[in-house]
């Protein structure tokens, strides 16, 4: 169980997780949307890897924010899923760089920087302590 004071750092990152979640819920419906009106697209995006792009947005979306409530609490089981989620986030926008490219690059570029974030905030000292239960 944590303390009760909780780290401005862990509230920060618990903020951030939801905002992830909500960019990931419209950026996914948006890749989706694009996929079903090619029209609005440049011709250089191949639109089966739009699709699937935009599903696994989506589904990262639903199980980020999943997690970001318990992190909120205090959830050691919680704090270990938001590094792994924040870890495939960088996997899964480096993949759409790579594959989708251009309609992509500043969704993924703010993804990678903002998981990037997310690890380091929980990875310090007192957010430790605190998700261990102990004050520093």
């Amino acid at each position: 169980m944590a303390s009760d004071r909780r780290p401005g750092s862990v509230t920060l990152v618990s903020a951030l997780t939801w905002i992830a979640a909500g960019l990931d819920l419209i950026v996914g419906a948006l890749m989706i949307w694009f996929y079903y009106n090619p029209d609005d697209l440049s011709s250089s995006i191949n639109a089966d890897n739009l699709l699937w792009y935009g599903l696994t947005t989506l589904v990262m979306g639903v199980f980020t924010a999943a997690v970001a409530a318990g992190l909120a609490m205090g959830s050691q089981g919680a704090r270990v899923l938001v590094i792994i989620v924040m870890v495939l986030r960088i996997a899964g926008a480096a993949y759409g760089l790579g594959r989708v490219g251009g309609e992509v690059a500043w969704q993924a570029a703010i993804e990678i920087v903002l998981a990037l974030v997310v690890i380091g905030l929980l990875s310090t000292r007192r957010a430790s302590a605190w998700f261990r239960g102990t004050r520093v």
